[in-house]
């Protein structure tokens, strides 16, 4: 009597072990595109350099970017509640179909720097620049989700 209750408890076990598994990976949310946000400080005396670098350097990439339907959008928006002279200023987010879209960017969008700048030591001067101009405050990599 005591090796049947036994083995079904064993059983038991086994049975809740192999259901573990299946109930962890279960999310609540359904995953939906990813967000890559960036937020940044403007150096001093700099904002026009900056906005006209976005203008006439980044903005036509990210254009080419969404015709070519690497990313599905992008927006920018600035900071109206700043909290010190470190805070961030600027910022971008661009919108990914999903992570797998990341897979092999840099080599996707590599025809349409070199589209914009002419070549990597032209785009290397321009990236020079940019950085005398403004500083990274954050970046970060997000999913929406849609919770079920």
């Amino acid at each position: 009597m005591q090796k049947a209750r036994n083995a079904i408890l064993f059983a038991s076990a086994l049975v809740a072990l192999a259901i573990v598994p299946a109930v962890r990976a279960q999310v609540p949310y359904s995953e939906g595109p990813v967000e890559r946000t960036v937020l940044i400080h403007i150096n001093s005396g700099h904002a026009s350099a900056f906005y006209a670098d976005v203008k006439k350097n980044v903005l036509p990439i990210w254009e080419s970017e969404k015709s070519a339907g690497l990313i599905l959008d992008y927006r920018t928006f600035v900071n109206v509640t700043t909290s010190g002279p470190d805070d961030w200023d600027f910022g971008y987010s661009i919108v990914y179909k999903s992570m797998g879209a990341l897979d092999g960017l840099a080599d996707k969008v590599f025809d349409i720097r070199m589209k914009q700048y002419g070549d990597q030591p032209s785009e290397q001067k321009v990236l020079d620049k940019r950085v005398e101009n403004a500083r990274v405050v954050i970046s970060n990599l997000s999913r929406d989700v849609t919770l079920r």
